[in-house]
């Protein structure tokens, strides 16, 4: 009875998550300034991660999400217009990666 719950409620809408991945991967700075910008992609992550958890509470789950972590820092990176090139830079030159937070506090 269990495995039946868990197999008829623990999918994953891929048509939701294709759409979720698109639009993180395009979503641009634009017209918006960079608060504006921050809280769109920030809204598409919290949706994504709610609907794509982690495999599991191992090590291996710990290196997934630390992996994602320095994918969203690069993301927003990648979205900002061309005059922020130069934080841009600062930032891909430290080391170690910064979190997004440490990374979005640059531009406000």
């Amino acid at each position: 009875m269990w495995e039946d719950l868990r197999e008829q409620f623990d999918k994953v809408n891929a048509s939701r998550v294709y759409q979720l991945h698109k639009a993180i991967s395009t979503i641009t700075h634009g017209t918006d300034n960079v608060s504006v910008y921050f809280s769109k992609l920030n809204n598409l992550w919290d949706e994504f991660d709610s609907m794509v958890p982690p495999p599991c509470d191992c090590a291996r789950s710990k290196n997934f999400i630390e992996f994602m972590q320095k994918q969203k820092v690069l993301q927003f990176l990648m979205g900002l217009n061309d005059n922020y090139e130069q934080a841009r830079s600062q930032i891909l030159m430290t080391s170690p990666t910064p979190s997004i937070n440490k990374a979005y506090a640059m531009f406000v």
